[in-house]
């Protein structure tokens, strides 16, 4: 018995310490909609500092659009590979995180333009980023 009671301790140890996620789709998909929600919203603050001449905040404000599209596309991609996906998660999902992928990749550059001191280029990739993270975001919301 005190046998069974330690192996099933390590058991639940295993588990819980492996990263292995029992989370299903629907909850990725939910997480990964609203860090997708929050990216396009962080982009646009930068856009709308940056039109104004402050580059400084448009770059912190690029900077969090690249940390949640980087979170859109982990827990969207979770719930695009969960077993229980659903159809519309299987066909919009890979459109969705391609475009939020490209978007982040415009988005890091618009962030080293900045850091660089370089505000035109970081605008230009800024607006490419938003363009991208707007349509990935349209497609994310189609999945369920």
């Amino acid at each position: 018995m005190r046998l069974n009671i330690s192996i099933a301790a390590v058991a639940v140890a295993v588990f819980a310490f492996s990263g292995v996620s029992f989370a299903g789709s629907s909850m990725h998909v939910k997480v990964a909609k609203k860090h997708c929600n929050e990216m396009v919203a962080q982009g646009e603050q930068g856009l709308d500092h940056g039109s104004q001449g402050h580059g400084g905040v448009a770059l912190k404000h690029f900077k969090k659009m690249v940390k949640e599209a980087q979170e859109c596309l982990g827990h969207g991609q979770e719930g695009i590979n969960a077993s229980d996906a659903s159809k519309a998660t299987k066909m919009h999902g890979p459109e969705a995180m391609s475009m939020v992928k490209e978007a982040l990749n415009h988005a890091k550059s618009a962030v080293d333009h900045g850091e660089q001191g370089h505000l035109d280029v970081m605008m230009g990739h800024g607006k490419d980023a938003m363009a991208l993270a707007r349509e990935g975001l349209t497609h994310a919301n189609e999945m369920n």
